[in-house]
């Protein structure tokens, strides 16, 4: 009896333990599969960019070359802006690479967040110097906290006559701190940032449905000991998640 018990302890285990080990490998493909997508928007996106720029070089060259025949440089000048302004768009969708952002769900959060800027006629740019990997952040926290601070500058963006977002990861290497900053352009209303981590908080008129976001970042940096936000504005508005190493 005793043996059938044993046997039907260790069954019933083997069966937990299996169970667990084909969720983890149903998440993991999962997140492949989501990788794989939002790597593939994005070369699209390049591979469209490309094509319509390669498209339309051939009319730049003939203006330029009719602006020329004019001696009108003050054409030549305006093309040439447009020219670079496009150079600048390719180049910097070579950031979303995830060789660069080397965290699966900061990817395809960054990826996502970029098409949906576009969409809004928001010009987007991003800088990463560092190891997303090696960050002392779980990749949990991060994402969200990503999300929620740059759902917040598309917001403020898109009511902007000159629609930007940056986006830098860097180090502070004096303060031993890895810096996530994500800054908007915004109207220049009356913004309280002593009050915007308050529930219920938000600068719509409709509040229904807003002010949780940055109240849900505050309870995330409320667990952690070395995660702090910074709030600032002046030209721009500015988001700066501080991540300190010393942990």
């Amino acid at each position: 009896m005793q043996f059938i018990f044993t046997s039907l302890i260790t069954t019933i285990i083997f069966l937990i333990i299996g169970d667990v080990f084909i969720i983890r490998k149903i998440i993991n493909q999962k997140k492949k599969i989501n990788m794989l997508e939002s790597e593939n928007e994005t070369i699209t996106m390049m591979y469209d960019n490309v094509r319509v720029f390669k498209h339309d070089f051939f009319n730049f060259v003939q203006a330029l070359d009719g602006y020329s025949e004019n001696n009108d440089i003050e054409g030549i000048r305006k093309m040439n802006e447009e020219i670079l302004k496009e150079c600048d768009e390719i180049n910097n969708m070579e950031m979303l690479n995830p060789k660069i952002i080397n965290d699966a769900g900061v990817y395809s959060i960054l990826t996502k967040k970029y098409c949906l800027a576009k969409k809004e006629g928001i010009t987007i740019k991003f800088a990463i110097f560092i190891d997303i990997s090696k960050s002392k952040i779980s990749s949990y926290s991060l994402c969200k906290i990503l999300s929620i601070l740059l759902d917040n500058a598309i917001e403020a963006a898109k009511e902007c006559d000159e629609k930007i977002i940056n986006v830098i990861f860097k180090k502070d290497i004096k303060s031993n701190k890895e810096l996530i900053i994500v800054e908007n352009s915004y109207k220049k209303i009356d913004i309280n940032i002593d009050k915007i981590f308050e529930k219920g908080y938000s600068t719509k008129q409709n509040k229904k449905d807003h002010g949780l976001g940055l109240w849900n970042v505050r309870k995330i940096l409320s667990k952690s000991e070395n995660l702090n936000l910074f709030t600032s504005k002046d030209k721009l508005f500015s988001q700066q998640l501080e991540i300190y190493n010393w942990i």
